[in-house]
């Protein structure tokens, strides 16, 4: 039965371009990176090729990590997250609208040894920034930015793997280049995706959608609250493994009026820490009030603001 404790870390980091140095020495502190490094490297032009293509306003700051990364091989690959080694992971996400206008909470459930526990504050040369839960050294599971974009995943309950980038780059693209649900929504049409995903998109205006992406396409729904563990179908496994059709009736019916306390009850909040399928932490994003709020159990909290100072707490995880 797994009882441990887990730290988690508020970073505050400077702008990725003109300081590729530090956000090396972040990513090789918090992430093991070699567990994602491909077994059959693509050739770095061809990697550069790919990412110029679909996602070119990151060329600047892949270009400047790669300069600083060590030159081992699949590290462009790698930096690119493109036909990386799948991962799989749970979350619940519903709109909510216990505060009088939108937000988006969301349980994000994976192994606790999986998760670096780094939440990021980084400022972008226009003057913008990004705040959110990192992934990958310079991606993102969920965050907000300056424009009151609000973005969040869900593993789409199916387990196809194709050629495309992974997750965590493409929300950083989001959040990086898209003011608006709409424009995101456009944005992720070009994109070829790796795995099967769901997003949760809120934008400042109100305006939310939910969007199924996979290798073989995408789809979006401009009036769906929530989303769980399955696109349109379900598979057949995901009823018993992730409660997945249990959970989404529940915030379906709920239809936004929820807060981060019920994400912290049954059957939204899961303690299958040791079949890596744990709760990890609960968050509710505000795009008007520019927070990012991430809550646990017994009533530990840790408040994100653009001017937030860099924070840690420490969290108890157990399985009764």
């Amino acid at each position: 039965m797994v009882k441990e404790t887990k730290p988690f870390w508020f970073k505050r980091l400077p702008v990725l371009k003109s300081n590729p140095a530090v956000w090396a020495s972040h990513i090789a502190q918090h992430w093991n990176m070699d567990v994602f490094r491909p077994q059959d490297p693509m050739d770095p032009e061809e990697v550069w090729v790919a990412l110029s293509h679909f996602m070119p306003e990151l060329l600047p700051e892949y270009e400047a990590l790669l300069s600083v990364s060590p030159n081992r091989p699949g590290e462009a690959q790698l930096l690119a997250m493109y036909n990386l080694p799948p991962f799989f992971s749970g979350c619940s996400n519903s709109i909510s609208h216990r505060l009088g206008h939108p937000t988006l909470i969301r349980n994000y459930d994976f192994g606790m040894d999986e998760f670096s526990g780094v939440f990021r504050y980084e400022p972008l040369p226009d003057g913008g920034w990004i705040m959110g839960s990192a992934e990958g050294g310079w991606g993102y599971l969920d965050g907000l930015n300056h424009h009151g974009l609000a973005v969040a995943i869900t593993f789409g309950g199916d387990f196809t793997v194709g050629n495309g980038f992974s997750i965590p780059l493409i929300v950083r693209y989001l959040l990086a280049t898209s003011a608006t649900v709409p424009e995101a929504v456009e944005r992720l049409y070009s994109i070829p995706h790796r795995l099967v995903q769901n997003l949760s998109l809120l934008d400042r205006e109100g305006r939310f959608s939910v969007v199924y992406t996979s290798p073989e396409g995408m789809s979006v729904d401009h009036s769906l609250i929530c989303c769980t563990n399955h696109q349109r179908q379900v598979q057949d496994s995901a009823h018993t493994e992730y409660r997945t059709v249990e959970r989404f009736d529940h915030l379906f019916r709920m239809g936004g009026a929820v807060s981060p306390q019920d994400f912290l009850k049954d059957p939204l909040y899961h303690r299958k820490f040791s079949n890596h399928f744990g709760t990890l932490y609960t968050v509710e994003i505000d795009p008007v009030t520019e927070t990012v709020h991430y809550h646990w159990p017994e009533g530990q909290q840790l408040l994100a603001t653009p001017a937030a100072p860099e924070a840690e707490i420490s969290i108890l995880f157990s399985e009764n």
